[in-house]
């Protein structure tokens, strides 16, 4: 039997850095304006321009006319060249509706760094599987503190300036359950978003890979269903590692919840990390989907870290200006 093919290689936004322009927009829920103005001051003082899509506090009605604004709002967003990198507002609900009013040639053919998570999920996996195109899981502007010492902030702008940061990711907070060692391309997100995908023309892709899932306020019943799913779906089976994210359950059910989890994916005989610290919580690191890491966990910890670069250098820093 011939090996599985190796997936498609994706595209490399290219590396942002100081003085260069990052846009805002609101593909989901609209941010609250304090917390956004404090985001947009955290950018500033880390030395970016702050670009607000004019709509970016428009609260959205759920009808396919304002899906239609959100996603050429968007993709204004994505085309000007004076924009560099984006990353949501907030998350919430409302970007999977979107989806089908994008066009995949608008990311292709112009890649830059999207950010955000939890309901943003969608749209990165959208990106990989229709536009081709890396994509970023980390922190939306509402979300960050003026102060790179922040390590949500820390984790944000080297994802964006560096092709392949060195650092081993979540080593001092993750940890280990199930030893061992595995690479494959990053994918995942919100375990609900991921869970949609499936049946879709953009269904997750996990041949192969190291898959990152994080979940909020759910009881533990709802997330085991959702990994049931996937299971039933022969996803699970394929994955060469699996890092769990943040899940902030509810509280009545956490004590059971890592003994059902375990034992659904004991048979599947890879690498397992817990408690990786991105998701809802402090701190949130910024994770680069569709690259290539290496998962290693030990008996009481792991981490990630890259295997190849996800950015493309900046066109200055190629030229030596």
């Amino acid at each position: 039997m011939n090996p599985p093919a190796s997936p498609p290689p994706l595209l490399r936004p290219p590396a942002i850095q100081k003085g260069d322009t990052i846009g805002v927009v609101s593909p989901s829920y609209a941010p609250k304006v304090a917390w956004l103005q404090r985001g947009v001051r955290a950018l500033e003082r880390a030395g970016f321009v702050v670009r607000l899509d004019p709509e970016v506090y428009t609260q959205p009605r759920f009808t396919r006319a304002e899906d239609v604004r959100r996603a050429d709002s968007l993709m204004r967003m994505w085309v000007d060249p004076s924009v560099k990198a984006i990353i949501a507002s907030t998350g919430g609900y409302g970007a999977v509706r979107l989806l089908p009013h994008l066009d995949p040639s608008v990311f292709h053919d112009t890649p830059k760094a999207l950010v955000g998570y939890s309901d943003i999920t969608a749209l990165h996996l959208w990106l990989m599987r229709r536009a081709g195109l890396r994509s970023f899981h980390g922190p939306t502007v509402d979300d960050l503190t003026p102060s790179l010492r922040d390590p949500t902030m820390a984790s944000l702008v080297t994802a964006l300036t560096t092709p392949c940061p060195p650092a081993k990711l979540g080593r001092e907070l993750a940890r280990g359950v199930v030893a061992g060692r595995a690479a494959g391309r990053l994918v995942g997100g919100n375990m609900s978003l991921v869970q949609q995908t499936i049946g879709t023309s953009y269904q997750i892709d996990m041949e192969g890979a190291i898959l990152f899932i994080e979940e909020t306020r759910d009881p533990m019943s709802v997330v085991d269903e959702r990994l049931v799913h996937l299971r039933a779906a022969g996803l699970l089976e394929q994955v060469s590692g699996i890092v769990f994210g943040q899940l902030s359950l509810d509280r009545s059910e956490e004590d059971e919840f890592e003994d059902f989890l375990l034992d659904l994916i004991s048979d599947l005989d890879v690498p397992v990390l817990m408690d990786f610290p991105a998701g809802h919580e402090n701190p949130n690191l910024t994770l680069p989907f569709g690259t290539e890491v290496e998962l290693v966990v030990e008996e009481s910890r792991g981490w990630l870290a890259y295997r190849e670069d996800a950015l493309l250098p900046s066109p200055d820093r190629e030229t030596g200006g």
